[in-house]
């Protein structure tokens, strides 16, 4: 009997021992840009019965995952440990850019990269930068988004028309949530810019 009891002793505090010493990971925020499109439909051009695909963004690794990236200063980046992306901004930046040009209704038709259908053009992106930076005491920050269009003729291969854009947008808080805010707004009138450029395009093609 005594033994037995020494051995429910040890046992137990060995159970003590190993959930008292294991610290719980940390709950991760899972953050979306939500986004708010106030989109003009375009007039009569020279796309109006012309088809388009949107091809899946090229970008860096670190805009495919749905970690949370930034920059302290200027050399050091990390990844937030306790805040995420719900979609990686590579899928993000390219599902927007369709939505926003479908509705437009610059195009008859706006295609996605998965699309098996033959299109009288198609748009490549090419994502530089997705990001929020801090200063070196991490007082301030601000959110910057950069990417390349290119409008390509499927028939001919050759370059329509390309340009990068660009948005700087400080945050309201220096933290994740501040981030996302701004990449929020700045995203948005990206997508503006992207569509007036290619309705000048098709204007003038």
């Amino acid at each position: 009997m005594k033994n037995r009891l020494i051995t429910l002793w040890i046992t137990c505090m060995g159970l003590f021992l190993v959930t008292g010493c294991t610290s719980p990971t940390p709950a991760q925020n899972e953050y979306r840009l939500n986004m708010n499109l106030e989109v003009l439909k375009a007039g009569k051009t020279k796309c109006s019965q012309k088809t388009l695909k949107v091809e899946q963004a090229f970008s860096d690794k670190l805009f495919m995952s749905l970690k949370m990236y930034y920059v302290k200063g200027k050399y050091a980046q990390y990844a937030y440990t306790r805040a995420r992306w719900v979609q990686s901004p590579n899928d993000k930046v390219t599902e927007e850019i369709t939505r926003f040009l479908r509705a437009m209704q610059l195009f008859k038709s706006v295609q996605t990269a998965d699309s098996k259908t033959k299109n009288d053009f198609k748009l490549e992106i090419n994502i530089e930068d997705f990001m929020q930076y801090f200063d070196e005491n991490e007082k301030n920050s601000y959110v910057n988004i950069a990417f390349t269009c290119s409008l390509i003729n499927t028939a001919t291969h050759k370059i329509v028309a390309t340009k990068t854009f660009h948005a700087k947008e400080k945050t309201s808080s220096n933290n994740a949530l501040g981030g996302v805010k701004a990449l929020e707004s700045a995203l948005n009138k990206i997508l503006k810019e992207c569509g007036l450029w290619l309705q000048g395009v098709c204007l003038d093609k």
